[in-house]
C-alpha cells in the first residue's frame, strides 16, 4: 500500500472511531494534503505515459539499429552507449508508465545527459543530422517532463518527437533505401 493510500486508510479509520474528527483542523489539513497529492499524480499521469511511450519507441529503434549494424558486420564501430542506452530507456519508461513521479526528474536528467553526450559526439564527427535528431528526442522529453507539464506542452513535445525525431529517422531510412536501390541499379 502506498503512502497516500495508507494516509487515506488511517483518516477513514479515525473518522469511524470519532465521527466528529472531520471537523478538526488537523483532519481537514491531512485530507486536503492527500487530495492535493492525488491530484498532482493524476495530472502527471498522461505526460509520464507519453514520455514512457517516447522512451519505448527510442529503445525499439535503438534495438533495430543494433540488429542492423550487427547483421551487416559493422559491430566494431559500436560503443557501450549503443547497448546501454536502450536498456536504460526501457527501465525509465517502465517506471514512468507506472506513474512513479520521482522518475520524472531522472528522465529529465537522462535526456539532458543524452543531449550533451550524443550531441557533442555528433558535433565532433560533423554529423549534424544526428545532432538534430538527438536534440529533437532529448528536447521533447525535457519539454514534456521539466516542471509541471500542461496540455499544450504535452502536445508540443509529442509533436516535436513525431515530426522531428521520428520523421528524421524515417527520412534517414528512406534515403538509405533509395541510396542502396540506386547503387544496385
Amino acid at each position: 500500500m502506498g503512502l497516500r493510500a495508507q494516509v487515506q486508510y488511517e483518516l477513514e479509520q479515525a473518522r469511524r472511531v470519532d465521527p466528529y474528527i472531520v471537523q478538526g483542523l488537523r483532519y481537514k489539513t491531512l485530507l486536503e494534503a492527500n487530495a492535493t497529492a492525488a491530484k498532482k499524480v493524476e495530472d502527471l499521469k498522461m505526460p509520464l505515459r507519453v514520455g514512457a511511450g517516447m522512451l519505448f519507441v527510442n529503445a525499439l529503434l535503438g534495438a533495430i539499429f543494433l540488429i542492423i549494424i550487427l547483421t551487416s558486420g559493422g559491430g566494431e564501430n559500436l560503443g557501450g552507449s549503443d547497448i546501454v542506452a536502450p536498456i536504460v530507456d526501457i527501465i525509465i519508461a517502465v517506471n514512468l508508465w507506472q506513474v512513479k513521479v520521482n522518475w520524472q526528474r531522472y528522465t529529465v536528467w537522462w535526456a539532458a545527459i543524452g543531449l550533451i553526450l550524443f550531441g557533442l559526439g555528433a558535433v565532433a564527427q560533423g554529423d549534424y543530422y544526428s545532432l538534430i535528431t538527438q536534440a529533437a528526442f532529448s528536447g521533447s522529453l525535457i519539454l514534456l517532463l521539466a516542471g509541471t507539464p500542461s496540455k499544450a506542452r504535452t502536445i508540443s513535445a509529442a509533436a516535436i518527437f513525431v515530426v522531428f525525431y521520428l520523421g528524421g529517422i524515417c527520412l534517414l531510412f528512406a534515403l538509405s533505401f533509395l541510396g542502396a536501390f540506386a547503387g544496385a541499379v
